[in-house]
């Protein structure tokens, strides 16, 4: 799953799965460091939508999809950012022990994480 902020690129009513909001996977961000990787497939039709099943997106049922939909309808895809991250930068930090993340994850958790406290 994708970690960052980003951006929803458009709103879909007729999606198969309720209601969905496009989430602009991969940014310039991830196509930066995908580069640095030496990664090329990185994915995308990332999607948050109603429904209680995913395949790679993010199901968050009809009601609270109906909510999103209309939140962001009302506010303007160009006012609204989404956060994805590991925890809740706002609560609890990440355990001390990770392995396996490239060394670039640190600056991406940095921007999470400042992005959330700019929220209090």
């Amino acid at each position: 799953m994708p970690e960052g902020i980003y951006r929803i690129d458009f709103l879909n009513p007729s999606s198969r799965y309720h209601l969905s909001l496009r989430v602009d996977y991969p940014n310039a961000y991830d196509r930066e460091k995908a580069k640095v990787d030496g990664r090329t497939k990185l994915g995308g039709d990332i999607m948050i939508h109603g429904s209680a099943w995913s395949d790679g997106c993010f199901a968050m049922g009809d009601p609270a999809s109906e909510d999103l939909f209309v939140m962001v309808a009302e506010t303007g895809l160009a006012n609204v950012s989404v956060i994805l991250g590991p925890v809740d930068f706002r609560v609890r930090e990440l355990p001390a022990k990770r392995t396996n993340l490239p060394e670039w994850t640190t600056e991406l958790y940095a921007m999470i994480k400042q992005e959330l406290l700019n929220l209090k």
